[in-house]
């Protein structure tokens, strides 16, 4: 199809009724180098869409052949700017097939997107660029004309720990407990104070944590919390979302299909990786919404061990954790063998969000791995 054609294709947001469609064009357009995935979304595209917040999906369609070839989400939710609560908007789930790419068409998406943005709901969106994806820091995040702005805010790591055998448990002047519906109130509210410390953490209510609520799948029980004087010093959330999002190996390429059979023979032996095979989905859950009070690295350290051990005990093979480059926290993050996995985080502005973006404090931002 000529490029001329391919710039007409229609583009709509999407309802209910696309929710098949949408799940397939995820499994359609893989991504990764090396280590090639497809991100899957069953059994219900919208239903997993409720970790982004209140969210719009586009889709483009071939107006010739009705398919859908294109897809991204904008979704506004509550987080923290400059210790303030606020609504900001977030980018995801940008797919497009390989066939109808082209510079003509991404505008006309984003003049789409500039569109959406003018019912006033947020001034500014965040988004996460994976380091290898080369062909969106070429286009969408290099400032082209008719795009809007893509701000660089430094390197959001997300390793994947390799969780092998139990760790000795690291003790202190605290105790390291499982949530319940007792303590709930008193989590979010460590959730929450912490968060103000970090440019864009999502504010959390109780309601988020049960059946009907933002984090979908994820109860008091699967928190872990960190109690110092009767108070809630930390907390961390051990979130499996396979019940409603996935992660499924297509293949390896490259030194991946040496590498990936060698370091799963001798996984038993010297904990390196294990990797899945071929067709298969990752066992992995998140180590979600690290809140530590003063940002102690002690009572961290303790926490991140309680959670490694849950998580071998569960059977998991990986935990996939967040922290900004700048985050005082990472370095405990580190102390962990893991798999390196990385990407740029960008603050999104068109023309009315440039004022509020320049009145950013210095804070370390973040953008928590559960919720991209």
């Amino acid at each position: 199809m000529p490029v001329s054609e391919r710039s007409r294709i229609e583009i709509s947001v999407a309802g209910p009724q696309t929710d098949a469609e949408l799940r397939a064009l995820m499994t359609q357009v893989p991504v990764g180098h090396g280590i090639v995935v497809t991100l899957e979304r069953e059994p219900s595209f919208f239903e997993a869409c409720r970790v982004h917040g209140e969210a719009q999906v586009c889709v483009g369609r071939d107006p010739e052949t009705g398919r859908a070839v294109g897809m991204g989400t904008r979704a506004i939710s509550r987080a923290y700017v400059n210790d303030r609560e606020t609504s900001i908007g977030y980018l995801a789930d940008l797919r497009l097939l390989p066939e109808y790419r082209n510079g003509l068409l991404v505008a006309r998406a984003y003049r789409f997107l500039h569109e959406l943005h003018g019912d006033g709901r947020a001034r500014l969106y965040t988004t996460v660029i994976f380091a290898d994806n080369e062909l969106a820091l070429r286009t969408i995040a290099s400032g082209r004309a008719g795009l809007p702005r893509y701000h660089d805010l430094g390197v959001m790591h997300y390793p994947g720990i390799n969780l092998t055998r139990r760790k000795p448990e690291v003790h202190g002047d605290f105790r390291i407990t499982v949530g319940n519906e007792t303590l709930l109130p008193a989590v979010v509210a460590c959730l929450n104070r912490n968060g103000a410390h970090r440019q864009f953490a999502p504010v959390h209510t109780v309601g988020d944590f049960r059946p009907g609520g933002r984090w979908v799948g994820l109860k008091p029980e699967n928190l872990l919390v960190a109690v110092s004087n009767g108070e809630v010093v930390a907390a961390l959330a051990i979130w499996d979302q396979r019940p409603f999002k996935q992660t499924r190996i297509l293949r390896y390429d490259g030194l991946y299909r040496w590498v990936v059979p060698c370091s799963t023979l001798l996984h038993g032996a010297f904990g390196t990786p294990h990797f899945p095979r071929s067709g298969e989905v990752f066992s992995y859950c998140y180590f979600s919404f690290l809140s530590v009070d003063d940002d102690d690295l002690q009572v961290c350290h303790a926490l991140l061990r309680a959670a490694y051990n849950k998580g071998v005990s569960a059977g998991y093979l990986y935990a996939m954790i967040s922290a900004h480059e700048r985050d005082p926290l990472l370095p405990v993050i580190r102390a962990y063998r893991s798999t390196p996995f990385a990407g740029r985080l960008f603050c999104v502005t068109y023309e009315d969000g440039e004022e509020e973006f320049c009145k950013l404090d210095a804070r370390v931002p973040t953008a928590e791995a559960a919720t991209l």
